[in-house]
């Protein structure tokens, strides 16, 4: 064979290596993209997974919040309801109390006369001391009198004035002059602390 032919064969079988490099490394290449595009549709497809769970938790978290809601203003409106009835009550029942009995004051004593005999002096230092006893038999009537209406009516009568805005010391001053109650500071106590509440 001849030089030239020589040439020839070499550069065609160095052709063909380069050939079959660049078909191999294409080839690569193509592997390469298919797997990156399967990697790729595959984290796609776990994001968009994870968003849909995400977002059906997220409309399950608001349609939980809004069936709160509703159930909180409900609540508030029947409180509202039940707090205009008692005060509705509580006025009426307040119209209807009997008013306290002013007590009597003690009649002042009548001054001794000048001259007079020991007999007299007698009977006028006694008569002062019928006075007091009919005010204080006149006293007792009036807190019975008031008192008539019981626990029940003092409580009902206190926690009007609360809701009027009375304080605490102007209902137990008034409970004190026209009840005779047992415990009237857990009385003070009840109804105020259902006022404030």
């Amino acid at each position: 064979m001849s030089a030239g032919g020589e040439k020839r064969s070499a550069a065609a079988a160095t052709a063909d290596r380069v050939r079959a490099v660049l078909e191999a490394a294409e080839q690569s290449a193509a592997e390469l993209r298919a797997e990156a595009a399967e990697e790729i549709e595959g984290r796609l497809a776990r994001a968009q997974s994870v968003a849909e769970r995400l977002s059906g938790r997220a409309d399950e978290i608001e349609r939980s919040l809004q069936a709160l809601a509703d159930r909180v203003r409900d609540e508030l409106s029947a409180l509202k309801a039940d707090l205009e009835e008692l005060r509705a009550v509580g006025e009426g029942i307040g119209a209807d109390a009997p008013a306290a009995e002013p007590r009597p004051e003690p009649a002042p004593e009548p001054p001794a006369p000048a001259e007079e005999p020991a007999e007299e002096e007698t009977a006028v230092e006694e008569a002062p001391t019928e006075e007091p006893a009919a005010a204080a038999s006149k006293e007792p009537a009036a807190t019975a009198s008031a008192s008539g209406a019981g626990h029940e009516g003092a409580r009902v009568i206190a926690l009007n004035m609360a809701l009027n805005g009375a304080s605490r010391e102007e209902t137990a001053r008034y409970l004190s002059e026209n009840f005779e109650l047992d415990d009237p500071e857990a009385l003070l106590d009840e109804v105020y602390a259902q006022v404030s509440g």
